[in-house]
């Protein structure tokens, strides 16, 4: 009966202290910032015809993971997988002429300060405001990494079946970005990255 008693309690102490603890995913593994950063900052999306894949893109917004190496401009890592991809290198990944990987652009107009104009006066304010625009634009650099490449070995993306690329656009005034992953034949899916401040 003792016996019982004491076990009883053992167990009881050790659910009360183990419950006292939060874990979260990362507690699993090994303590990399730099990786789990990377985690943290990348998205997934697939084009589909049918219920089946025809490609997958992984991207890592590398600004947030390293901003002393990618600053300025926007900088992602992309790994993207084409099903009916060409076996010739120039036309297979990012280079499939058939599908593009654009950024949305905010475009605002620059507006004349409404008090040098001619007809304004106190009375009736100029209150007309050219409207953003919103523009996608191609990359301005697309680098196709190699397999013993130092970013591609850091990245948490790994598949045999990948292709891995170093991808550069113009810097986009903005908090958030929309990547937009388009197809010819199976329409486009986007991709959205918050900035760290």
């Amino acid at each position: 009966m003792m016996n019982k008693l004491l076990a009883t309690s053992a167990l009881g102490a050790a659910l009360l202290f183990s419950g006292c603890t939060q874990r979260t995913a990362f507690d699993f593994f090994s303590t990399d910032t730099y990786y789990e950063k990377a985690i943290s900052n990348m998205k997934k999306v697939s084009l589909m015809r049918d219920m089946e894949t025809k490609a997958l893109l992984h991207a890592v917004y590398l600004n947030n993971v390293d901003p002393q190496t990618y600053s300025g401009d926007e900088y992602f890592f992309v790994a993207v997988h084409i099903v009916e991809d060409a076996y010739d290198r120039k036309k297979r990944g990012l280079m499939n002429p058939g599908y593009k990987l654009k950024i949305h652009e905010m475009i605002v107009p620059k507006i004349e300060d409404a008090t040098k104009a001619p007809e304004y006066s106190a009375e009736a304010p100029v209150e007309k405001a050219e409207k953003a625009v919103l523009k996608l634009s191609d990359p301005i650099e697309v680098k196709e990494l190699d397999e013993d490449d130092k970013l591609r070995l850091t990245m948490p993306i790994r598949s045999n079946w990948n292709y891995y690329y170093l991808v550069r656009y113009n810097e986009v005034n903005a908090s958030t970005l929309r990547l937009s992953f388009e197809s010819d034949l199976y329409g486009k899916a986007e991709l959205t990255f918050q900035k760290e401040k």
